[in-house]
């Protein structure tokens, strides 16, 4: 589906440049990823598929979740690239690097918008810390969904989905993840399922307290 919502000589443009191989001389490089690079133009961001083509239809996922916030709006797609809303603000891997301690609420919010594509049919795949940005207002934007699955039969994911998450969480809080109970995803007709608690804000206190007193007992025992 092409939905173009900018200036046609836009596309022109930059059909023209990305043939020629112009846009990486003209226009700053956002990331690059397993499936293209992204680039930025007129404060858009175009993502150029690599050349086989393998991984060119996030269109779809997108125009699926078209109303989503958390998702960029798309604004062209062709086969060689598409065009989105750029992000303002950095990966989660930036943020990593830049800070001591990221927020809980980064994770809770990629859990709620990872259950609400799952009562779409819609199956998050590949989410990582650069496929993940946190904006000016705290706000996570999955910015690559190459890799996401639509199926009539999500539920046939959900241990790989959970296993997904118990990653993510451990790549985002390390050693103190506190992740400790498999969320379990149910899908019916009504598109609802069960939402359970996979960690708390105790389970975490508790492993850090745990973590303090064996590093107590190490010291002494070496002194």
């Amino acid at each position: 589906m092409n939905s173009c919502s900018i200036n046609h000589e836009w596309v022109d443009e930059l059909s023209d440049m990305i043939a020629t191989g112009q846009i990486q001389n003209q226009c700053r490089l956002l990331g690059e990823g397993l499936s293209g690079r992204v680039y930025e133009y007129e404060n858009y961001a175009v993502k150029v598929f690599k050349e086989d083509g393998s991984e060119n239809r996030g269109d779809l996922i997108l125009n699926r979740l078209h109303h989503h916030p958390a998702f960029p709006t798309l604004h062209h797609h062709e086969d060689r690239f598409m065009v989105m809303d750029k992000v303002d603000g950095s990966t989660l891997a930036t943020e990593l690097k830049n800070s001591a301690k990221l927020k809980e609420s980064y994770f809770e919010q990629i859990e709620k918008y990872t259950e609400e594509c799952f009562q779409e049919g819609i199956v998050p795949k590949d989410m990582h810390l650069n496929n993940l940005m946190v904006d000016r207002d705290n706000r996570i934007k999955i910015v690559d969904v190459g890799r996401f699955l639509h199926t009539d039969r999500p539920e046939s994911f959900k241990d790989d989905l959970t296993e997904d998450l118990k990653n993510l969480h451990h790549s985002l809080f390390g050693f103190f993840s506190p992740f400790r109970k498999k969320r379990r995803y149910r899908s019916d007709s009504s598109g609802s399922y069960d939402r359970r608690r996979s960690y708390s804000s105790r389970s975490y206190s508790s492993s850090r307290r745990r973590h303090r007193k064996h590093r107590r007992r190490g010291y002494r025992s070496s002194s």
